[in-house]
């Protein structure tokens, strides 16, 4: 469960392994190196976080009359497209950039070669932490001596599962959300989880929205949106949410060192026009949505590598070593339906894009 919060937040992903070894031999492999494997491997899960919490703004195209209030909770699922399970890892790229690392070091002249587990150096499509390994893959990172080609070091790097390795094809949230009536077409919207706090992991979610029927401009008297005599609303919405987390380590659980953690930032913005029909009972409702948001996770703290690596062949310390920073926009499309039972409502919607996202809910008008 530990390992699939971490996904789930985009708590740096490759913390995902079975074992936190993976951890420690990736980062062993160099700070440069651990960054663009982090990029690559990380970024979907940042991607589908972003349009899950970007999703679920609302569930009518009308709003609450003044003073009215309603409270709900939501569930959401984000589908993981197959072209965001898996990524193209070139053992040449890796071969430079650790090169590069290793002729900064004060170890001998020597040579660096990495290739796959079977000797390839094609290559080949590897799991992000939305995706999964189908068999076992490894990087082999040596260093041999540049005049002689003699073997000074060989390390074996295990590369990380994702979520489709414990059989999970989407990434899940859940909270609660209310809105108020404000009056003059408005409704205020919020949205929250309960902030969760433990020993070793903390998260908050909240987001706020504001939502206008302007069709209230063009009202009959008997208060019923209509334009060219047919019973739709039209509304506009904008919203902000936020995703804080953090996975604080037991210093040396992983590697050496101390105040290890890591943390992760997701902001998202939308835009969203809505129209809907004007039924009593059951309504229909579509909305066009464009979303901006931004992920940042970083890893914190002192890690000392004391045993012998290609690039620390001695005891070395680095701080504050990865940080994985994304930008994710989009169009998306929602179509949905709601039923109201009295002060009882239920609605369930999809929204399509790049990701796409399925949404639901049971909420109370009071």
């Amino acid at each position: 469960m530990k390992n699939t919060i971490f996904i789930l937040c985009v708590l740096f992903a490759f913390a995902k392994a079975k074992s936190q070894d993976n951890f420690s031999e990736i980062l062993a492999a160099g700070v440069d190196a651990a960054n663009l494997y982090a990029k690559d491997y990380a970024t979907p899960a940042a991607e589908s976080l972003t349009f899950n919490i970007a999703s679920g703004w609302y569930d009518d195209a009308r709003v609450l009359k003044p003073g009215k209030f309603k409270i709900q909770l939501r569930a959401q699922a984000t589908f993981t497209p197959d072209e965001k399970k898996t990524f193209l890892l070139d053992p040449t790229e890796y071969e430079r950039i650790i090169q590069e690392s290793y002729n900064n070091t004060n170890g001998p002249a020597a040579n660096i070669n990495v290739s796959f587990g079977d000797g390839s150096t094609t290559p080949r499509l590897i799991a992000t932490a939305l995706g999964e390994n189908e068999m076992p893959q490894q990087l082999v990172v040596e260093s041999r001596e540049a005049n002689t080609g003699a073997l000074l070091q060989r390390d074996e790097i295990d590369l990380a599962q994702g979520l489709s390795s414990e059989g999970l094809e989407f990434v899940p949230t859940a909270f609660l959300q209310a809105g108020v009536g404000l009056g003059a077409g408005l409704e205020l919207k919020a949205r929250f989880v309960p902030k969760v706090k433990t020993d070793e992991f903390e998260t908050g979610f909240y987001g706020g929205a504001l939502q206008w029927e302007f069709t209230k401009l063009f009202d009959r008297e008997d208060g019923n949106g209509v334009i060219n005599g047919a019973p739709i609303t039209i509304s506009a919405l904008v919203g902000y949410s936020r995703l804080d987390a953090s996975y604080d380590f037991e210093d040396g659980a992983i590697v050496d060192g101390r105040d290890q953690s890591i943390e992760t930032q997701v902001d998202v913005f939308n835009v969203s026009l809505i129209t809907g029909t004007n039924w009593d009972v059951f309504n229909l409702y579509g909305g066009i949505n464009y979303i901006s948001g931004s992920t940042e996770t970083r890893l914190l703290g002192d890690y000392t590598f004391t045993s012998n690596t290609v690039i620390f062949p001695v005891s070395t310390t680095v701080s504050d070593p990865v940080t994985v920073e994304s930008d994710t926009t989009g169009l998306l499309g929602t179509v949905g339906a709601k039923l109201t039972l009295g002060a009882f409502n239920l609605h369930a919607d999809y929204t399509f894009g790049e990701f796409n996202t399925a949404t639901a809910s049971i909420f109370v008008r009071l």
